[in-house]
């Protein structure tokens, strides 16, 4: 997963810290530390333990495959699109995208 600038700063969501949820203010990130933290928030409030990088403070991932509306992609290693989700934000399905990988990628070595 990479990890990239915020879509709605600002917003107040129910999120997952120190194993408790919180109502928290998610602010747009000026800096890789803060997009780290919010990136670390994002994993626990949605359960993911996918390998995550985080987008430069630069955006060049958003900038090139358009985090929105579309949220889910797989990116081959030369950088083609081999999966793309759903729009919006009922196109965020991580099980989807398992389920995808499993099939085309490899069985449990896509986990």
């Amino acid at each position: 997963m990479v990890y990239i600038r915020e879509a709605h700063p600002d917003s107040v969501l129910l999120t997952m810290k120190d194993g408790k949820e919180v109502l928290e203010k998610i602010e747009q990130t000026d800096d890789l530390f803060a997009r780290a933290e919010h990136a670390e928030v994002c994993l626990a409030t949605l359960k993911l333990s996918v390998p995550t990088v985080l987008d430069g403070e630069n955006n060049a991932v958003n900038t090139a495959y358009a985090g929105w509306p579309d949220r889910m992609y797989v990116v081959t290693t030369d950088g083609r699109i081999a999966y793309q989700g759903t729009p919006g934000p009922s196109g965020f399905k991580p099980e989807e995208v398992e389920e995808w990988l499993k099939e085309n990628v490899g069985g449990e070595q896509a986990k």
